[in-house]
């Protein structure tokens, strides 16, 4: 993977999964990382996708990940989701979900990781919360602590 130099960010290009169902793509944005997603998260590409996410993120621990594009996530894709949280919240890290996809959008709320992952609409809002700029992160203690969509 190639790193592009740009001013304050350096963008690593795309790296996909062997068989073409999962395509991800980090920024590196001053203290954080933003991970575009675009595909499948599921049993084939879930472990793959935690340990390239995990591989590149920073020493702050502020990671937003861009699920505009996903298009489908299984009870595996969400474990992974949960393992990164996992991962970066015991580094008192930060993790936002940007623009989940109606399909991630959904199955986050059926299950109730909306109560305890931060999502936002949009990206600028993602950069705000992972710089801590607009609210604290749900407590895992406060089952219904839904997010604020402002």
């Amino acid at each position: 993977m190639d790193a592009v130099q740009d001013g304050n960010h350096t963008s690593l290009r795309l790296w996909h999964d062997p068989q073409d169902r999962l395509r991800i793509r980090v920024e590196n944005r001053d203290d954080c990382i933003l991970v575009h997603v675009e595909g499948e998260i599921d049993y084939l590409t879930a472990d793959a996708f935690r340990e390239h996410v995990l591989s590149h993120a920073t020493a702050e621990w502020r990671i937003i990940l861009d699920l505009q594009d996903v298009r489908f996530c299984d009870s595996s894709g969400l474990g992974a989701l949960v393992g990164l949280w996992k991962a970066v919240t015991a580094r008192q890290g930060r993790l936002v979900l940007s623009r989940p996809s109606p399909v991630c959008h959904r199955i986050l709320q059926r299950t109730g990781l909306d109560a305890h992952i931060v999502i936002s609409p949009t990206l600028r809002h993602a950069f705000a919360k992972v710089a801590g700029r607009a609210g604290a992160q749900p407590s895992p203690l406060v089952p219904n602590a839904r997010q604020d969509a402002s």
